[in-house]
């Protein structure tokens, strides 16, 4: 019995855990990655055995050291790491409270109670952090080919997930003639050359280096030409893996914008 109650514990700590880290940064709008959620969340399992087997482990420095290594696990030495390290703390403190609470309420302990409590800090702590994210913010772009660079203000919209569709990597918008400088000469030529042509059709012109990716919004539907850049600056972080879709017109006169970006970039 004792194995099945240490498992099904280890389970839970897990489930709540990558829970908890992820919703964290998804109220914080902060880039998430799935296994490195999945690592500190095991970390967090695995702290959890430590302190029932040897309790000197769940002394507060033990648990600094815990929530340091789980913050940096799944969110590395990100700019603003402060910012879900917070969120985390306060999900993790409104869970302790809900938790002790259903479980008094229930009269004993079970996995119901627990999940329960989790759904109830989820929501309670939901509202505050989601108000103080960037939603709707401004962000500064630097993209990177070769020796070449361009900079770009850009609007992060929490509704775009916008994706290379073979990847699954995240893509921004940005205005074509805001991307030209950044290609080649012989490539830009041909860019400039293929305006007002049906993406497809500009695919099989530029060759080799783009891809198409299909879109969605509300009342429209269709397919923008795409490369990747080298690198991707966000705010000066360097975010790997992001696509660059190139929008023929202006995206939103006179915000002073020329890209959009999602809420995890």
């Amino acid at each position: 019995m004792r194995v099945v109650y240490l498992d099904s514990l280890l389970f839970f700590e897990l489930v709540s855990d990558l829970t908890l880290l992820w919703a964290a940064g998804k109220l914080c709008q902060a880039r998430r990655r799935k296994l490195r959620l999945l690592a500190a969340a095991g970390l967090g399992a695995a702290y959890a055995l430590l302190s029932l087997l040897w309790p000197p482990a769940a002394s507060l420095p033990g648990k600094i050291v815990s929530l340091s290594a789980m913050l940096l696990t799944a969110y590395g030495r990100e700019k603003g790491l402060w910012r879900p390290g917070l969120a985390f703390l306060a999900l993790c403190a409104v869970y302790a409270g809900a938790a002790s609470a259903v479980i008094w309420t229930a009269g004993r302990a079970s996995l119901r109670a627990l999940v329960f409590a989790l759904g109830i800090s989820l929501g309670v702590c939901a509202l505050p952090f989601r108000f103080s994210g960037k939603r709707g913010g401004k962000a500064r772009l630097r993209l990177v080919c070769g020796d070449r660079s361009v900079e770009l203000t850009a609007l992060r919209d929490t509704g775009n997930r916008l994706r290379e569709p073979l990847s699954g990597a995240p893509a921004l918008i940005a205005e074509e003639r805001a991307l030209l400088p950044l290609l080649e000469p012989e490539l830009r030529t041909r860019l400039t050359a293929t305006a007002g042509l049906p993406a497809p059709e500009r695919l099989t012109i530029l060759g080799p280096g783009f891809r198409l990716l299909p879109y969605r919004t509300l009342g429209e539907s269709g397919l923008l030409l795409a490369f990747r850049p080298e690198r991707v600056y966000v705010d000066g972080t360097l975010c790997p893996d992001i696509w660059a879709a190139l929008c023929p017109g202006p995206l939103r006169p006179g915000d002073g914008c020329a890209a959009l970006i999602g809420g995890d970039e």
